[in-house]
């Protein structure tokens, strides 16, 4: 398996136009893979436009940079003849190989790659090393951001049954999805002075995605936690008004120095949006 991204994942994760650029394009030419010894040497060398043989250049790179079996590389036999089945070709000679048609294959480490680019010292290798190193930072700060996001999603449904408990104690009736639409949204404007709307506006995003696939690590987190105290402040039956009055509190204490998510607005854009939601509950 290998891992790619979408240009909205990497803008999710803060991604520079210029790296945006170098992923999109080599994430086709050398995919990432998720775990070692997946990266086939030859993609490799078919990519830095290697003169030699692969089996020469692949051998000969082992040899004189001491390079590993089972720690840097692994070596598979393949047959193109599927009549073979799982035969285990280890045991036989090279030349023996040959004439069954086996060929031999080195799959790599992500390390492994990267040191080959840098010997090959040319501006394709320069480049594939620095692909290949983005691509470990972003593969572990998109699982930050799903280390967030997960728990996130799952909150979610606790906190609408909360609000629908809450609206049967007023009124009667359970709660629906105006109800919980509204609350999401207070919390929304509460971390990022943004409407789900506002949020795909500025985003530039399909009126049906999902508002916090799109949004960066932080700002999930800030909606998390908002979440979090939303579902115990709902358990104590307290009045709208006072409940979210409460969770801009708790708030401000614990991102004090929070912006709105536009970044053409300042904090005290974030901060009239709070007073604007609380004058519409008011009414």
């Amino acid at each position: 398996m290998v891992t790619k991204f979408t240009k909205k994942e990497l803008l999710r994760l803060r991604c520079t136009d210029e790296e945006i650029s170098l992923v999109m394009k080599y994430q086709k030419l050398l995919p990432m893979p998720d775990e070692d010894f997946e990266m086939n040497a030859r993609s490799l060398h078919e990519y830095l436009r290697v003169g030699k043989d692969i089996s020469a250049w692949i051998i000969s790179r082992i040899k004189k940079y001491d390079f590993k079996e089972n720690t840097d590389y692994k070596i598979s036999y393949e047959a193109s003849n599927s009549k073979f089945g799982d035969a285990d070709f280890s045991t036989l000679s090279q030349a023996k190989r040959s004439a069954l048609g086996v060929k031999t294959e080195y799959y790599l480490t992500v390390n492994m790659c990267k040191e080959l680019c840098t010997i090959e010292n040319n501006e394709l290798g320069r480049l594939a090393r620095r692909y290949f190193i983005l691509m470990e930072d972003l593969i572990k700060r998109n699982d930050d951001w799903w280390r967030v996001r997960n728990p996130q999603r799952l909150n979610y449904k606790p906190m609408c049954k909360a609000v629908s408990e809450a609206v049967h104690k007023s009124t009667g009736k359970y709660g629906d999805d105006s109800d919980f639409s509204r609350e999401a949204n207070i919390l929304n404007r509460i971390a990022t002075g943004c409407s789900a709307l506002e949020i795909k506006l500025y985003l530039g995003v399909g009126i049906n995605e999902l508002t916090r696939d799109n949004l960066t690590n932080d700002y999930n987190e800030k909606i998390a936690f908002l979440q979090e105290q939303n579902i115990l402040l709902l358990g104590m039956g307290l009045p709208i008004v006072q409940r979210v009055d409460m969770l801009i509190t708790f708030f401000d204490i614990k991102y004090p120095d929070a912006k709105p998510l536009q970044h053409y607005f300042d904090r005290d854009y974030l901060l009239k949006a709070r007073e604007k939601i609380l004058e519409e509950l008011n009414r």
